[in-house]
């Protein structure tokens, strides 16, 4: 008998849970991405999570699910906690919560003759389980750093007086020094991650990807936007969590003097009412879905035409939006904020239209010229798709094994 070809894999540990979070949680998705990438690549991937090893779709289902409601009681004690102590308690929540999770190494992957060609680790504060587990089973090590958490939350005004500085150094730099490979969101992210000593030959970019699969099948148009309730006019759409650093309201102020349009708003969040609010007052035709299922975002994607990301002119721009990677893959023409991390790799004109965040008046002239010229905005869609292979997961898998092979 021949000798039969080597089996690999690839082991995701997401130390996070969906509890307190509004879904779709975009972490717990990505981290589907890139299992599904993998299993694709290599054959086999697993996802370890505090709950135990669960399935792919499992991991995707519960990323959709909304959250359990937290009991009144306590709601109304977190909100009477000032800022600050709401900080403290959440790191130190986090700190237990990473004692108590460590992967156990005799997993399912243990089984069979399947060779474990890395431990991917998302990045979150305290956590290491899956570089030790790494370490355990003898095989490379990858920590994938969508932001730098204490420092983004430094951007978003979340203050830590006096203890800011000892968590970077207690709570993340020690997974940064001890993975093998640091796997970046963005190059803003990458910069700050060799700030806290991580030198070039252990960093790559891997932004956000996509399920091409998933995004980019033979879907009916029409039939979508009959199912999305929307009618004949061009239709301007939007998906993800209802929070501030969104920006939405700045989208809502730039579609109020447009004719001919409608806002289609994909997802839910602290702030749907206050955009709700807005909406009603200034006029504007919009549909709010709330809350949907990951895999029932490509029929939306199909209903709109042009897909908008936003941005703040006083926060930086620093990490890689799932949904940009999302409409790129469904064929919409997109409108993006004006900032490096996007500018890198989209061309103006070509793969999208840009505006100077925080203008309404430049993103609502950009969405005008598009509205009113349907070759530019299949021009724009057509151009984005081309490029949105290389913004898959599968190549953040691909350029993860490279750089490994090189160390």
């Amino acid at each position: 008998m021949g000798v039969q070809p080597q089996r690999s894999a690839a082991i995701f540990v997401l130390p996070t849970t969906t509890s307190g979070q509004t879904g779709p949680v975009a972490g717990w998705i990505s981290t589907c991405g890139w299992a599904s990438a993998a299993q694709r690549e290599l054959g086999r991937a697993w996802i370890v999570t505090p709950q135990g090893v669960l399935d792919i779709e499992e991991v995707r289902r519960r990323a959709a699910d909304a959250p359990a409601a937290v009991p009144a009681g306590r709601r109304r004690a977190r909100q009477a906690l000032p800022p600050i102590a709401k900080t403290v308690l959440k790191d130190g929540r986090e700190a237990l919560r990473a004692r108590r999770f460590r992967p156990d190494e005799h997993g399912p992957w243990t089984e069979g003759e399947r060779t474990i060609e890395f431990v991917w680790q998302r990045h979150e504060l305290f956590h290491s389980g899956g570089l030790h587990l790494a370490e355990r089973l003898q095989v490379p090590s990858v920590l994938f750093v969508p932001a730098l958490l204490v420092w983004q939350a430094e951007q978003w005004n979340v203050r830590r007086p006096g203890w800011g500085h000892w968590l970077e150094r207690r709570g993340e730099q020690p997974a940064l020094r001890h993975a093998t490979l640091v796997a970046c969101g963005s190059e803003v992210v990458a910069e700050e991650v060799a700030r806290l000593g991580v030198t070039e030959d252990r960093l790559i970019i891997t932004p956000t990807g996509v399920d091409l699969d998933l995004f980019a099948p033979p879907i009916d148009r029409a039939a979508a936007r009959r199912a999305a309730g929307v009618g004949d006019e061009i239709v301007i759409g939007w998906a993800g969590s209802f929070r501030p650093f969104h920006a939405i309201d700045d989208l809502v102020r730039a579609v109020a003097p447009l004719t001919g349009v409608s806002l289609l708003l994909v997802g839910d969040g602290p702030e749907r009412t206050r955009i709700e609010d807005l909406a009603q007052e200034l006029g504007v035709h919009v549909r709010f879905t709330g809350l949907v299922p990951h895999h029932e975002l490509p029929l939306l994607l199909a209903a709109m035409d042009i897909g908008v990301v936003l941005g703040r002119p006083d926060e930086p721009f620093h990490y890689s939006p799932l949904k940009l990677a999302e409409y790129l893959a469904a064929g919409l023409a997109v409108v993006a904020p004006d900032v490096r991390q996007l500018t890198n790799r989209l061309d103006n004109g070509r793969h999208a239209v840009f505006f100077v965040p925080g203008d309404t008046a430049d993103l609502s002239r950009a969405l005008q010229t598009l509205a009113d010229d349907p070759q530019q905005r299949r021009r724009i869609a057509a151009g984005g798709h081309r490029v949105a292979t290389h913004w898959s997961w599968d190549q953040q898998v691909r350029a993860v094994r490279r750089a490994l092979a090189l160390r």
